[in-house]
């Protein structure tokens, strides 16, 4: 890489331009387990024929200063566009592209030019939606929400398929998650270049809970062996970075996937992974997870799951899971988490290969019982259940089909022997699960009105389960009553009213409802009578999830400085019903 000050780059970009030097480069994205490519992202690579390769670092800064960064996204655009029709003007499989859009671009793109011009593009190659995915930074939602908003739905309504890029790069907030729907959160590289204990807690953390809001995963900058393993074992779906391959010319790149033909899959291949991939490997309960998950958006109410709360931990690699791919006569795993294979060693099988071998036996007594089982939980669609006893262990296999295409389906297996002692220390892991998750945070709890239930997704302090409460206005009461100083309770149960927050939240242009309130979270520590008028303030916010398959509300609790808990006790003595 040469470098160039800012004037050279400025002054020579249209030059740089129009004579082809900015050229499309093209980086491979591929599924964790399945090993195939599922797309591509298009990025800008700037050949200067009299000093080699300018850096993106350099230059990209330099054009969004300069304002000029619209006409480089654009022109990959284009060069994209026109990339995938020479692909399939000359029958190649082709993956699909995603494109960055700056945050300029929606500014100096206004409301309808940046949306038209991309159709235009599109139209211009005959390019089909799906097979552009548009990367979007997260600053950019922060920065100019109206213009955004507006953008972002048309592009959603068009039929385009959003990504938020460099989730963790330095802007990152709850508030951009519960007021958009993505379709892929794209973690961003700093989380492995810092692949410390800690870096790999919260980032499975990040990923669990993107599960757990509908959204898909991608983590870039995968550069080991060691990174693409912890990736598959805390279930990211997508991977990419210099471990698969480097940014790509064109010519590269269809030499790149004409030597691997075999890992192009097709439009089948790719649904069939992608509804795999919804599983959340981090679940204390991943199974029932996903059949309240195909419940939901059925529009049937799923059932309230007391221990769905928990978080698996990340050192324990999480419950004893399995992914088993089953055809006509043949059933081989394709994923297996080390919980997983200790298990089955109690079983008395040395190995996967054992285990499996075991299953495809015709005179094995395990063949009969993995036969039922999966004929069972293929044709009935519901998770099942077997107990058997193996080497002397009780134990209990759980499956459930998570996709089907032609003669294959896969099923997702939970194995459970029972040992009182391990099961007391996994139980104390599962609960000490999630400390690193969003230290900003108090509270963070999803609701789901249709069918009465939270799941409460982190904590900072410990609290009683006010979520597993019959009903959410029991959980409501439960945790005022508990919680918050007496002189704010009145107050906090009518803004949490069960039969009008929703309302409320539908009506506000903001999208969220938010309040503040005296909690007795460190005033208890601080030696402060219950009954007192004293107490630290935190932020209340209830906002709606959106394009969840049941109508879903995060609640987030926040507590707030000393120098603006000062104002609010200033507010609450004299004009209280600004509060209200």
């Amino acid at each position: 890489m040469c470098r160039r000050d800012e004037a050279y780059i400025v002054s020579h970009f249209r030059e740089a331009l129009a004579q082809g030097h900015i050229r499309a480069y093209f980086q491979p994205v591929f599924a964790s387990i399945a090993g195939m490519i599922i797309s591509a992202e298009a990025l800008a690579r700037w050949h200067d024929p009299d000093g080699g390769t300018l850096s993106p670092a350099d230059f990209i800064p330099a054009l969004e200063k300069h304002g000029l960064i619209y006409d480089l996204d654009m022109e990959i655009l284009r060069q994209t566009c026109a990339f995938y029709r020479e692909l399939s003007d000359r029958g190649t499989p082709v993956p699909c592209f995603s494109v960055n859009l700056s945050r300029l671009d929606f500014r100096r793109g206004g409301d309808e030019r940046l949306f038209d011009r991309v159709l235009d593009t599109l139209s211009r190659y005959d390019v089909p939606r799906q097979a552009i995915k548009l990367e979007i930074t997260e600053s950019l939602m922060l920065e100019d929400i109206d213009t955004f908003q507006k953008l972002f739905r048309q592009f959603r309504d068009a039929g385009f398929t959003l990504w938020i890029d460099d989730f963790g790069s330095g802007y990152s907030s709850l508030n951009v998650l519960q007021s958009y729907s993505f379709d892929v959160i794209k973690f961003d590289m700093q989380f492995l270049h810092n692949f410390t204990p800690k870096g790999r807690q919260l980032l499975a953390s990040l990923i669990r809970m993107a599960k757990s809001l509908g959204m898909h995963t991608l983590t870039e900058g995968v550069e080991t062996e060691e990174q693409q393993d912890f990736l598959v074992s805390v279930g990211c779906e997508l991977q990419q970075g210099f471990y698969y391959s480097r940014p790509l010319s064109r010519a590269d790149f269809v030499a790149f996937i004409d030597a691997k033909r075999d890992l192009l899959g097709t439009e089948e291949d790719k649904a069939y992974w992608k509804q795999i991939g919804r599983l959340n490997f981090l679940s204390a309960n991943p199974l029932d997870d996903y059949a309240r998950m195909e419940q939901a958006e059925r529009g049937e109410a799923p059932a309230a799951d007391a221990s769905a709360n928990a978080g698996a931990s990340i050192d324990s690699a999480g419950v004893p899971l399995a992914l088993l791919e089953c055809s006509r006569n043949k059933a081989l795993y394709v994923y297996v988490n080390n919980n997983y294979r200790r298990h089955i060693q109690e079983l008395g099988y040395p190995s996967i290969d054992a285990l499996e071998h075991a299953f495809n036996d015709h005179r094995s007594d395990q063949y009969l019982m993995i036969k039922k089982l999966v004929t069972d939980t293929i044709s009935l669609g519901t998770r099942q259940t077997v107990e058997y006893v193996n080497n002397d262990v009780y134990y209990r296999l759980s499956a459930k089909c998570l996709a089907k295409k032609k003669d294959k389906a896969m099923l997702a297996l939970r194995l459970t022997t029972f040992d009182s002692e391990r099961e007391i220390q996994t139980a104390k892991e599962m609960l000490n699960y999630g400390n690193s998750l969003f230290s900003t945070y108090e509270l963070v709890v999803v609701m789901y009105p249709d069918s009465g239930i939270s799941k409460r997704i982190y904590t900072a302090n410990s609290l009683p389960s006010y979520d597993q409460a019959g009903s959410l206005s029991e959980s409501f009461r439960g945790f005022c009553e508990s919680e918050v100083m007496p002189v704010d309770q009145a107050r906090y149960l009518r803004f949490m009213d069960y039969e009008t927050i929703t309302q409320r939240v539908e009506a506000s242009p903001k999208g969220f409802i938010q309040s503040s309130f005296r909690l007795h979270w460190g005033s208890r520590n601080d030696g402060a009578r219950a009954d007192s008028d004293v107490g630290p303030w935190y932020t209340a916010r209830v906002s709606r999830i959106p394009a969840s398959a049941e109508r879903a509300y995060l609640l987030t609790i926040q507590s707030h400085p000393a120098n603006e808990a000062r104002h609010l006790d200033v507010i609450a003595r004299d004009h209280p019903e600004i509060l209200e």
